[in-house]
C-alpha cells in the first residue's frame, strides 16, 4: 500500500463556538480532507469534559458517513468497558452498513479513570473487561450472534443481529499507542510522535510471529498501516506557526490534563496530579523537540515529512489538526497547504 495520510481528532470544545457550529465545521473540514485524498479519520472517545464534544463516536461517525464517500471511519479507540457488548456490536454493525463498509475498528480500554467510575465499574477491571468484549465482538461479527458465555463481567441472553454487516470477517483492527499489543494482534498501529526504527522492528517481529499462530487477528489485512500522529501547523512564517502552536498546545494540554485521574473536571478545583509519571513527562516536554508537533512554513513541513517518509519507519502520517483552540481558518489553511504541497512531495520522494 502506498503512503497514506489521516486525521486524528478529539473534537474539543473551545472559545465561544457553539457545539452545533463545531460539528458543522468539523464535517466541512473532513470533507475537504476526503477531497484531498486523505485515507481515514480517527476519532477519540472521551466523556464528561471539554476534550471531547463527541462522546458518542458512533453518532458523529454516522453523520460523517452520510456526508462522505471514501474516507475511512476509525474510532480510535472504542473504549470497550464503557459500552455494553450488545450495544457496541449493534452500533458498529450499523455504522459499517451506513458507511458502505468504510468502518475500521480501534479497540481499547480507555485511559481516563473517572470515566470508568462514571460508567459504574472499577478502573482496575478495565483491561479484563476490554479483553472480554473484544473477543465477544470479533466472534459476533463472524457469526452474527453475540454471547456472554464464560464471561466474568456480563450475563445476558445471546442476541442475533437481524442483518449482515458489510465487512467480513470483521473490519480492519487498530491499536493506538501500544506496539506490543498491535504487533501481537497484527493490528494496524498508530502512535503519538515519530515511529522509531526500534518500534517498527518490534512491530514487524511480533506481527510475523503472530501470523504463524492459529486464530491470528486481522488475517484480511495484508499490508498494515503503521502511523505516527502529530499536531501540524502551517503558516506563512515559522514564527507565526510556532505562535499558533504555543497557544493551541497550551489549551490542549490543560484539556487533556483535566481528563486524567479520578475526579471529573466539573468537580475539580485545580489541575489534577497525574497518576502516570510517563504521561506526565510527555506532557511536560516541548511538543516540537519531542516530535509530537510539527510547525513552520509549508516548505519546512514538506521537508520534514519527506525525510520521515524516506526513513521508512511509518507508512501512514496522521495530522492532529485542528487541536486545542485552533480556529477553523487556521486548521483549513494547514490542511489545504499540506494537501497541495506536502502529500505530493512525500509520494514523489518515496517513488524515486
Amino acid at each position: 500500500m502506498p503512503i497514506q495520510f489521516g486525521i486524528f481528532d478529539h473534537i474539543e470544545m473551545s472559545g465561544d463556538q457553539g457545539v452545533e457550529a463545531l460539528y458543522e465545521s468539523r464535517i466541512a473540514y473532513l470533507k475537504r480532507a476526503e477531497a484531498a485524498g486523505f485515507y481515514g479519520f480517527h476519532l477519540a472517545e472521551h466523556h464528561g469534559h471539554r476534550l471531547s464534544a463527541s462522546p458518542s463516536a458512533s453518532v458523529f461517525l454516522a453523520a460523517l458517513a452520510r456526508e462522505t464517500t471514501t474516507l475511512k471511519l476509525i474510532p480510535t479507540v472504542v473504549c470497550l468497558p464503557l459500552h455494553h457488548p450488545v450495544r457496541v456490536f449493534e452500533d458498529m454493525a450499523m455504522l459499517d452498513v451506513l458507511s458502505h463498509g468504510r468502518l475500521e475498528l480501534g479497540l481499547g480500554k480507555g485511559i481516563t479513570k473517572f470515566e470508568h467510575l462514571q460508567f459504574g465499574h472499577d478502573p482496575e477491571e478495565a483491561s479484563a473487561r476490554a479483553r472480554e468484549i473484544s473477543a465477544m465482538l470479533l466472534e459476533a461479527w463472524e457469526t452474527g450472534i453475540i454471547s456472554s458465555a464464560d464471561s466474568d463481567f456480563y450475563d445476558f441472553m445471546e442476541m442475533k443481529l437481524p442483518f449482515e454487516p458489510v465487512q467480513h470477517p470483521y473490519p480492519p483492527l487498530w491499536t493506538a499507542g501500544n506496539v506490543e499489543v498491535a504487533g501481537r494482534g497484527g493490528h494496524n498501529f498508530v502512535t503519538t510522535g515519530p515511529v522509531t526504527a526500534a518500534m517498527r522492528a518490534r512491530y514487524d517481529e511480533l506481527r510475523a510471529a503472530s501470523r504463524e499462530e492459529p486464530g491470528h487477528q486481522n488475517p484480511h489485512v495484508k499490508d498494515p498501516l503503521i502511523g505516527q500522529t502529530q499536531t501540524v501547523v502551517i503558516a506563512p512564517t515559522e514564527a507565526e506557526a510556532k505562535k499558533i502552536l504555543d497557544r493551541a498546545w497550551s489549551y490542549y494540554i490543560e484539556s487533556i490534563t483535566r481528563a486524567r485521574g479520578t475526579v471529573p473536571p466539573h468537580l475539580q478545583t485545580e489541575l489534577p496530579v497525574m497518576d502516570n509519571p510517563v504521561a506526565q513527562a510527555v506532557l511536560e516536554r516541548d511538543p516540537l523537540e519531542s516530535g509530537m508537533a510539527v510547525a513552520g512554513t509549508v516548505e519546512q513541513v514538506r521537508d520534514y515529512y519527506v525525510e520521515q517518509a524516506r526513513l521508512g519507519h511509518a507508512n501512514y502520517f496522521v495530522l492532529m489538526t485542528p487541536v486545542g483552540d485552533m480556529t477553523p481558518e487556521e486548521g483549513n489553511r494547514t490542511l489545504d497547504a499540506f494537501a497541495e504541497h506536502v502529500i505530493p512531495a512525500v509520494r514523489e520522494a518515496v517513488d524515486e
